[in-house]
């Protein structure tokens, strides 16, 4: 046997061993990639339908109507939904990876104003008898933005204020965790979403227009992927 050949045999044994290696390892870590990824999307769902959540297990009964859309229902009725959940994704400053929200809205089930009490201020609630698709909130599944700048879409209030820490004979703190920034966007439709520097009211995160830019291109992102699901459906 020449050397070609043994170098040829030698490479196959070599690729066969590897290739059995990388499905094993496949074989494993799929269930847990899987795991994770519907840990994150219920983790997703829990920030942003905080009322729902007063148990500590999301409430609402979930029905996937597509890929990264999700029926929202009450869990003793069977009627429409209540609420729609819609993963977005806008371009930010690292061009490479997407800034991806869970984005939820408003459904026909009920008036927008409504389902929007314990979200939405008072004044930014849809007038009486209003329906449609409002923004009930978002959070954020995945970034890779800036640390200190365009990650600041990620932050969170601490779930107990500093006396609660010290002192926990206080009442728990409340469920929402969002920050003026995010909060500014409920009550909301898609559509009327700008900037102040565009004429609009909504504040970016400080020296972050890019990564802002792209949460309100998530949003909008969400919100077409609803539009187009729910016109090929019935619901």
């Amino acid at each position: 046997m020449n050397l070609y050949a043994k170098l040829i045999i030698s490479l196959s044994l070599f690729s066969g061993v590897a290739a059995g290696l990388l499905s094993l390892t496949f074989g494993i870590t799929k269930p847990l990639i899987e795991r994770r990824d519907r840990e994150d999307r219920q983790n997703a769902l829990k920030k942003v339908f905080f009322l729902q959540n007063e148990g500590g297990d999301f409430k609402l009964r979930p029905r996937e109507l597509a890929d990264g859309v999700t029926l929202l229902f009450e869990p003793e009725k069977t009627d429409q939904p209540l609420y729609y959940a819609v993963a977005g994704e806008g371009g930010g400053y690292n061009s490479s990876v997407p800034v991806t929200l869970m984005v939820g809205f408003t459904g026909p089930g009920g008036e927008a104003g409504k389902l929007l009490q314990g979200y939405a201020p008072p004044e930014k609630l849809p007038p009486a008898g209003a329906k449609g698709r409002y923004l009930v909130g978002f959070s954020v599944v995945n970034s890779e933005e800036t640390p200190g700048l365009g990650e600041k879409i990620k932050d969170s209030r601490p779930p107990y204020t500093w006396k609660q820490f010290f002192f926990g004979d206080l009442p728990p703190a409340s469920p929402d965790t969002s920050t003026p920034f995010q909060r500014q966007f409920r009550g909301r439709t898609a559509e009327s979403l700008q900037l102040k520097k565009n004429g609009g009211d909504l504040d970016a995160v400080t020296a972050a227009t890019i990564t802002t830019r792209g949460v309100l291109a998530a949003i909008r992102d969400a919100e077409e992927k609803l539009e187009a699901t729910l016109s090929g459906s019935k619901q």
